[in-house]
This record gives structure tokens, C-alpha cells and sequence, in this order.
């Protein structure tokens, strides 16, 4: 009997399986250096966004002989394709990166996601593309699942102190920056139901709070997930007559 219940779980199991990983929600233009607009969303998702800096504020225009000097280029979300979703490889506007200037000690960006679809939602990582341009930049980070989500609340991970590559001022072209990606899957619960929210925030910090220049330079942010299939009624006829035989067979065998 524990054998026959066992192909009634896999058979269960196999109509119920995630789609791979797309882009649930990003941001690869800043247009406000308090509330960015979150420019990507897949269908039946609802994200928003907020930033602050511990002194000041984020800049998206922080250089406007230069704007989007600090733009990523390479079309990614850290190292994810997207899925059919690429990342702007716009480089000329100051909405196409958002820098920490002048060192200042920490900054963070806070994404809100809602799950307004038909199904479950799994989460699978979180994505930015990061880099420091001098070494007093916030090059610290720590992923966070911030209280009122309905996934697990905590910490997800703490880089190593300056963990964000510090280019010295050299900075060249669109495409040093840290292609970074986060692992949401090891969460005791990262499925957002029907109607649930996860706010996650990612932090830079360990900025000296001084130094010209010591710039702090973000693009690509986002994250990935999937909805979970649902069955269709035809799978789900299917299921239902393979329990029936299956309980037929055993009915059969205790005669």
C-alpha cells in the first residue's frame, strides 16, 4: 500500500511543478532617488520600491557632464538573463544607474512584491549588478527579509566587510561592475500564495562617511521566481483515474 500511495504523490508532484526562474520584479531605470519605479513586473505581480541613505540620498544624476556613468551595460540582472527579460543596456542617462555618493556610511533599497496572480509563487534569487569606484564607498551588503512579509523573516546573507569590488577610480566603460545573486530557495518558506507580500531589502554599508568621489554605484536590480503549474482539468481527470486503478488493484488483491 505505502508503494501505491508513493505513485500517487509523484504523479501529484509532477502536475504541480514550478516553470523556470523569469524576472519577477526589476529595476533598471532609477527615475527618483527616493521611490523608484519598479519597470519590470511579471504578470500578476504588484512591486514596489523605496531607497535612503544614512546622510542624504541616493543620486541619480550625481555627475551631469557624465550621466549613467556608473550604468551597467551588460544586459544582465547580475549573472540572470531574465528569461526573455533583459536589463537596459541604456548607458548615457542619469536614470540608468543609482550611486551612494561621497562615502556616505550606508544606503539601502527596499522591494515590495505582492502576489496578485492565480497561484503560488516561488521565489529563487535576488539579483544587482554593484561597484564600489573608490574604497571609502559602502562596500558592504546584507540581504534582508523585512518584517510583515509572509515568506521567512531575516537575514539571508551578510557579504565579507568591503566584499563589493572598489575600482581605485579606475572606471572604464559599463561593464566592471560585481555580478551578484542571492539564493532566496534555502528560506524555510520563499512561496508567496495568492495575496502575499515579501519586502526585501538589500544594505550597503561600512562607507568611511567621507572622501570625493568615493562613489557607490548600483544597476539591475531584480528579482526571479516562478508561478507554481496548476494542473489542467485534463491532467487532474488523469490523476483521479490513475488513484481509482490503483485502489481497484489493491481492492482486488485483499480478495
Amino acid at each position: 500500500m505505502k508503494a501505491e500511495i508513493s505513485a500517487l504523490a509523484l504523479i501529484s508532484a509532477s502536475l504541480q511543478s514550478a516553470s523556470a526562474a523569469t524576472l519577477i520584479a526589476g529595476i533598471d531605470a532609477w527615475d527618483s532617488v527616493s521611490a523608484p519605479t519598479v519597470t519590470h513586473t511579471l504578470a500578476g505581480i504588484t512591486a514596489t520600491a523605496t531607497a535612503s541613505a544614512s546622510t542624504g540620498s541616493w543620486s541619480n544624476d550625481d555627475r551631469p557632464s557624465d550621466l549613467g556613468r556608473g550604468s551597467s551595460g551588460d544586459g544582465t540582472w547580475g549573472n540572470f538573463d531574465g528569461n526573455g527579460v533583459a536589463a537596459s543596456t541604456v548607458t548615457s542617462l542619469g536614470v540608468a544607474s543609482f550611486t551612494v555618493t561621497k562615502g556616505r556610511p550606508s544606503a539601502e533599497v527596499t522591494l515590495t512584491i505582492v502576489n496578485n496572480g492565480t497561484g503560488d509563487l516561488d521565489l529563487a534569487a535576488f539579483h544587482l549588478d554593484v561597484v564600489g569606484l573608490r574604497p571609502n564607498a559602502p562596500r558592504t551588503y546584507a540581504l534582508n527579509v523585512l518584517s510583515g512579509s509572509d515568506i521567512t523573516v531575516g537575514n539571508v546573507v551578510t557579504s565579507p566587510t568591503g566584499a563589493i569590488t572598489s575600482l581605485g577610480g579606475r572606471l572604464s566603460g559599463h561593464d566592471q561592475h560585481d555580478d551578484i545573486d542571492i539564493d532566496l530557495t534555502g528560506l524555510a518558506d520563499h512561496t508567496l500564495a495568492v495575496g502575499e507580500t515579501a519586502i526585501i531589502q538589500i544594505v550597503f554599508s561600512d562607507g568611511t562617511g567621507s572622501g570625493g568621489n568615493h562613489d557607490l554605484f548600483l544597476d539591475n536590480l531584480a528579482v526571479s521566481g516562478a508561478f507554481m503549474n496548476v494542473p489542467e482539468p485534463s491532467s487532474m481527470i488523469l490523476l483521479c483515474l490513475a488513484g481509482f486503478a490503483l485502489l481497484g488493484r489493491r481492492f482486488r488483491s485483499g480478495l
